[in-house]
């Protein structure tokens, strides 16, 4: 049996998890629920989770009219069995349900910028839980306080506070909130395609992630580097628990 690419966040915690050792079977009461992309064929469609593992629908409830090539998805799937080492796929799948990723370019503040454009992006606060690379897209998990409301989320460079000291590009995850109330936690996932940042001469650039807390200071506030082509990571996965999952977000 194959062993699945994934890396499951739990909390703030990144650990390996597993649904089955190589001695057990896979179970069509398990479910997985992972972050991937849409790679569409002639007639029909699988999913290349963050993780590198292709997914074959043999079974789903996702007609493919309702996707499209290159789109960033969320995938709930139960393993149907390992796919042969002949083929390009790694596992037979039941897709039980895909949502579309919210996937969004870089947000620009320059000198043009009006106080009225800064505003609606927003500063409430947004908590950032993990991040990570798919090819040029900055995929963000975030945690924000919320009701029943639409909320925008953005990834701001701004040029009057561009970069660090030390030089790495300052990229602010941006949470408007709308004046929805805090009735409790939410979470959710977005991408960013940040190749605008590219540089000629260059297969990397460094950046400086970070967000406003509720005490209106700046968290997270890590040094990731992109690189231009990147090799396998451990992304969002996890192994579905009774926990319900509110995105509400644009």
């Amino acid at each position: 049996m194959k062993k699945l690419r994934f890396g499951i966040l739990l909390a703030l915690t990144s650990v390996l998890f597993f649904s089955c050792s190589d001695d057990d079977g896979y179970s069509l009461g398990d479910y997985w629920v992972t972050t991937g992309t849409v790679v569409q064929t002639t007639d029909y469609y699988y999913v290349v989770t963050d993780g590198g593992d292709a997914l074959w629908p043999s079974a789903t409830n996702v007609p493919p009219s309702s996707l499209e090539d290159g789109m960033r998805v969320m995938v709930n799937y139960t393993i149907l069995g390992d796919a042969d080492d002949s083929e390009i796929y790694d596992y037979y799948v039941k897709v039980n349900g895909i949502s579309e990723l919210l996937t969004k370019p870089i947000f620009n503040f320059d000198e043009t910028t009006s106080q009225e454009v800064k505003d609606s992006i927003g500063n409430d606060p947004i908590t950032i839980v993990d991040t990570w690379f798919t090819d040029d897209y900055l995929n963000v998990q975030f945690e924000y306080g919320g009701g029943y409301g639409i909320h925008f989320i953005n990834l701001v460079k701004d040029t009057e506070d561009l970069e660090t000291e030390n030089g790495e590009i300052i990229l602010e995850l941006k949470h408007n909130r709308n004046g929805d109330p805090y009735n409790y936690k939410q979470w959710g996932i977005a991408s960013f395609d940040i190749s605008e940042i590219q540089e000629d001469g260059q297969n990397s650039v460094d950046i400086f992630v970070r967000s406003l807390n509720s005490e209106g200071e700046y968290h997270y506030n890590k040094v990731l580097t992109y690189e231009y082509n990147m090799p396998e990571v451990e992304p969002y996965s996890k192994k579905f628990s009774d926990e319900p999952m509110n995105e509400m977000v644009e």
